[in-house]
């Protein structure tokens, strides 16, 4: 009964997030590669590296990487990783480094609920905390086709910030390690100025190439 109430309530944050939308939308590819495999039986590494690029001003803007480890239970599993980011501003290369804990939950087979605090340690502006909750539903209905919806809230300094609507699909190929991962990502961004409040959208493609090792 509690994970029938999550979907509305995911929901209910879209339709609030854009309706207000005033200004032009912005497309970018990210284009994202990442390389993950277990250890031991419950212990989980990853490293991934993605460059965010904008087709309107035909530039990258932003180039990151991440790597950690993940502890695996049976419905739970917590990970610590390690963000380094490059920021493309003003024609600036501006640095900003992420480390931060995740805690994934899975309700049952096809939904989970991941929640992500993070540090950003930023190299032109003051610290700060950003808190981040995403639910996934994920249809088992193709043995190695599984489209997929998701929804993530971002906070940060006691503010809701950003919400991405995610649709994608997972792409297996049999007897291989890769499984790639097509999506579309509909991102609302707020921004305050003064006692002005502004939602700008952003809409994105991402492909993304996963590779498992045994």
């Amino acid at each position: 009964m509690k994970t029938r109430i999550l979907y509305p309530f995911f929901l209910i944050l879209l339709i609030i997030s854009v309706k207000d939308l005033k200004s032009q939308s912005v497309f970018q590819t990210w284009p994202t590669i990442d390389v993950q495999g277990d250890v031991f039986d419950d212990i989980e590494i990853k490293f991934e590296y993605r460059n965010k690029y904008d087709n309107t001003s035909k530039e990258s803007k932003q180039g990151r990487i991440d790597l950690g480890f993940a502890y695996k239970l049976k419905k739970l599993k917590i990970g610590l990783y390690y963000r380094e980011i490059y920021n493309l501003k003003n024609d600036q290369r501006v640095s900003e480094f992420r480390p931060h804990l995740d805690i994934t939950y899975k309700l049952n087979e096809n939904m989970k609920i991941r929640l992500r605090n993070e540090y950003r340690i930023k190299e032109l502006n003051d610290d700060v905390f950003r808190y981040r909750l995403r639910y996934s539903y994920a249809l088992k209905i193709f043995e190695n086709y599984n489209p997929f919806i998701q929804n993530e809230i971002f906070f940060s300094e006691s503010q809701f910030a950003r919400n991405r609507i995610i649709f994608g699909i997972n792409i297996k190929f049999n007897d291989s390690p890769f499984v790639l991962k097509p999506s579309y990502i509909l991102e609302s961004n707020r921004e305050v100025s003064g006692e002005n409040i502004t939602w700008f959208r952003k809409n994105i493609f991402v492909l993304s190439l996963s590779i498992k090792i045994n």
